[in-house]
């Protein structure tokens, strides 16, 4: 039987929906871009997919401890607003000829920035909204809108690109982050509260580095 979960949690489900495929959009965009506007060769394509996935690498950890210290749902707000920021200024670049290959690393990594914040933030929102009980199912239904923003995101961007232009794909990814946003706003601030901050940031940053090695297959 479905579970009954909170009026909040379909508006909270959908935005990780669209959040995810307009970062998947534009994950395949800009290599495409990249090749078709600016002729980028192996050495720029591979230094626009570092700085756009190694972020996560990096940022992940420092990111938790942040989530555990501020509302959840502004910080997920404040990554989506960075994200689309990036991406209507990727826009705006190429709709004037203005757009470089290093601009387009340089706002990617903003982008991706802004998607590392929602990523880390939205499971402890997920938490705050569903009791305990419901959670397998709730993030099951996170991890399905997931899959299918990987399995489509690639072949959107690809199929606009080849078919309307190196914008298109972009107009698309900024459509989805605004629609996520959207939907955002719908969740409860009251809803979003972060724990009492406990331990110090760089202890528990060490702490966090320590259980993810032990625990890499």
């Amino acid at each position: 039987m479905q579970p009954n979960l909170p009026r909040a949690f379909p508006s909270l489900a959908f935005t990780n929906l669209a959040a995810q495929s307009a970062e998947q959009v534009s994950l395949a965009a800009a290599p495409l871009v990249a090749v078709l506007a600016f002729d980028a060769g192996p050495g720029e394509i591979g230094l626009l997919a570092a700085v756009q996935t190694l972020l996560f690498l990096l940022l992940a950890l420092p990111l938790g401890v942040l989530a555990d210290r501020m509302p959840r749902r502004r910080l997920m707000l404040g990554g989506e607003a960075l994200r689309l920021l990036s991406l209507l200024l990727m826009l705006a670049g190429l709709l004037s000829s203005q757009l470089s290959i290093a601009w387009l690393a340089i706002l990617g990594f903003f982008g991706a920035v802004g998607t590392v914040v929602s990523s880390v933030a939205a499971p402890g929102l997920v938490a705050s909204l569903v009791p305990r009980n419901y959670l397998a199912y709730a993030n099951a239904r996170l991890e399905l809108a997931r899959s299918v923003a990987f399995a489509t995101g690639p072949a959107l961007a690809g199929s606009l690109v080849s078919w309307a232009g190196a914008s298109a794909a972009f107009v698309l990814a900024a459509i989805l982050s605004s629609v996520s946003i959207s939907l955002l706003l719908r969740v409860a601030a009251s809803t979003a509260t972060a724990r009492a901050a406990h331990g110090h940031p760089l202890r528990e940053i060490t702490d966090g580095a320590v259980f993810v090695w032990r625990n890499t297959p």
